[in-house]
């Protein structure tokens, strides 16, 4: 059994859920999680926490992430996606590179985006994608998202290559389907790669489930947060739940005299408080 952070390269056709799983019983751990689902039609980057890791799913999910995805212009979708079932259509040939280069603008910065209908957002306590599935159309909710450094590939065929650099919560399929709206013709996501997130990337991660190279120790899992080795007996007050003295602003990793990572901190007014204990003495 192994404490840590698996990078899986999630196959399309799989849940993240059943991701998680396969890699779980890899490494012959119960206890599992992951940090930000993929849509099962997505593939790319999953972070899997095994054993003690899954404690630091708050310290590893709030990252930006990078994605690609292929805008399918001419199709709307009651998903948004090319899974879904198609609603209308129209002609997207007198669409140009241009045009969309020049419709991307305004799907950079900071704007409000409506979540898919086909999404588990919860609308009035019941996820969105049960009640679609029931025929209902909840109202739903706009969210503030942050979206940058556009690239776009190869056009061909109604279909026109995108990736870009987006906030926690983003849904890359309503940028298809809002981005196709703003050319007029209307549009779908489609093969969508999770290439980034937080600090994790697609070299990082293996395409099996039992890849050793893409196995990360808890303390290298949290490597972008900063560090602060406790003596003996600061280690024995944070195993109680004390505060350090220490300095700083933020989540500090507090980490053993051999490397082990003890607990997640939070520094301010020249002390570390502990948040998150995961050795207790």
């Amino acid at each position: 059994m192994k404490d840590g952070v698996y990078l899986f390269d999630k196959p399309a056709g799989m849940t993240s859920r059943k991701a998680s799983a396969l890699t779980a019983a890899a490494w012959g751990c119960g206890r599992f999680g992951h940090c930000g689902t993929l849509d099962p039609a997505a593939a790319g980057v999953l972070p899997v926490l095994l054993g003690a890791a899954t404690r630091l799913s708050r310290y590893l999910t709030g990252g930006e992430k990078v994605y690609s995805f292929d805008l399918v212009l001419g199709i709307t979708t009651d998903s948004d996606d090319m899974e879904g079932s198609v609603t209308a259509s129209a002609d997207a040939s007198g669409v140009d590179r241009e045009q969309v280069e020049a419709a991307l603008e305004g799907f950079t910065g900071t704007f409000t985006q409506r979540a898919p209908l086909f999404s588990a957002v919860r609308v009035d306590g019941v996820r969105a994608y049960r009640s679609a599935r029931r025929g209902e159309s909840p109202d739903m909710p706009l969210r503030s998202v942050t979206v940058g450094d556009w690239s776009v590939g190869r056009m061909e065929d109604g279909r026109i290559r995108l990736r870009a650099r987006v906030s926690p919560g983003t849904y890359v399929r309503a940028l298809a389907r809002d981005i196709g709206s703003a050319l007029g013709v209307g549009g779908a996501a489609d093969r969508i790669v999770r290439e980034r997130t937080g600090c994790f990337t697609l070299e990082d991660c293996s395409n099996t489930p039992d890849d050793p190279r893409s196995f990360l120790s808890m303390p290298d899992a949290v490597k972008g947060y900063p560090s602060v080795t406790l003596s003996p007996e600061d280690r024995r007050r944070v195993g109680h739940g004390q505060p350090v003295p220490g300095e700083g602003d933020g989540v500090v990793m507090l980490l053993s005299e051999d490397g082990k990572l003890l607990a997640a901190g939070r520094a301010g007014g020249g002390r570390i408080r502990p948040e998150c204990v995961l050795e207790a003495l």
